[in-house]
């Protein structure tokens, strides 16, 4: 048997809060080989967000060697990475639903660059700025902490910290302590401050036909929260992946049908039934187990 090994982002949370037995699925390195999906439950629309995020890290890359793309080439990568994920995937889009699709994404990417971030790079308002990768990871107190920015950007005495949100939701008390796991991530990256009031926490997401700007300062008490946010996250989900090894079917499933809907695991948890006769079925089996 293999054991968990424990990490944190805010991927892993948001699957974890929507649906523990999809996380044990995903995440938990158990003795049962689990069944994945196809990929077919992944959404165009998804797929076509996250080709517009790397088209624009690409930029972001380009611009900090002194290479600015022009709007051309920048449709044409947005293009080409939306067709491969597409193609990887082996989903098929009628050509006036794909061409659609990236006019949206067109006209989105080109408000980003009009947001004053992105404005002042461009003109080099700041001549020292780096392009992070969010893929990256800090071992920390024990766990892997996946929560780079997307950006750093040192104005006057502090680093402004910048992620970029391809559609967000409204901000909330939740997603502020994510956004500060950022700070708990760059203090412990070499090369960067290591105190949490040396930086500013900024989020750029799409939301509501714009992009919003939300602005805060880091602050060591609140890092330390969010600190403890972390903890106790991947102490539940250690306690997730050690039931998971006795019996996957103890853990919780998703409280609304709509997770099962974009579930890789959905065929292989439902087996063509919904949420609720999966619960019914369960309710029954301990009803009958307990007599």
């Amino acid at each position: 048997m293999r054991s968990y090994t424990p990490s944190w982002s805010r991927t892993q949370r948001e699957l974890f809060l929507n649906c523990p037995t999809a996380w044990a699925r995903s995440y938990a390195k158990t003795n049962h080989r689990q069944k994945r999906g196809n990929g077919n439950h992944i959404r165009p629309w998804d797929l076509l967000l996250r080709s517009l995020k790397a088209t624009v890290i690409e930029q972001l890359e380009a611009l900090a060697m002194i290479v600015e793309w022009t709007t051309a080439v920048a449709e044409l990568s947005l293009r080409g990475l939306f067709r491969d994920q597409l193609r990887t995937l082996d989903l098929s889009m009628a050509h006036p639903q794909f061409e659609a699709m990236l006019l949206v994404a067109n006209h989105r990417m080109k408000l980003l660059w009009r947001t004053d971030v992105m404005v002042q790079l461009k003109r080099g308002v700041h001549p020292q700025w780096t392009v992070l990768d969010r893929m990256d990871s800090e071992h920390i107190e024990g766990l892997d902490l996946f929560a780079s920015p997307d950006l750093a950007i040192k104005i006057q005495a502090k680093w402004h910290v910048i992620r970029l949100d391809m559609q967000s939701a409204k901000m909330n008390d939740s997603q502020r302590l994510e956004a500060l796991a950022m700070i708990v991530w760059t203090t412990h990256r070499h090369g960067l401050p290591a105190l949490a009031d040396q930086y500013v926490v900024k989020t750029i997401g799409w939301r509501k036909g714009a992009w919003l700007l939300h602005t805060f300062e880091s602050t060591e008490h609140e890092v330390l929260i969010a600190k403890a946010m972390i903890r106790h996250d991947v102490k539940e989900m250690k306690r997730c992946a050690e039931t998971s090894n006795h019996s996957i079917e103890s853990l919780p499933l998703a409280q609304k049908q709509d997770v099962c809907d974009k579930c890789q695991f959905k065929s292989t948890c439902l087996n063509g039934g919904t949420l609720e006769s999966l619960k019914r079925k369960r309710i029954l089996s301990l009803a009958s187990s307990s007599n």
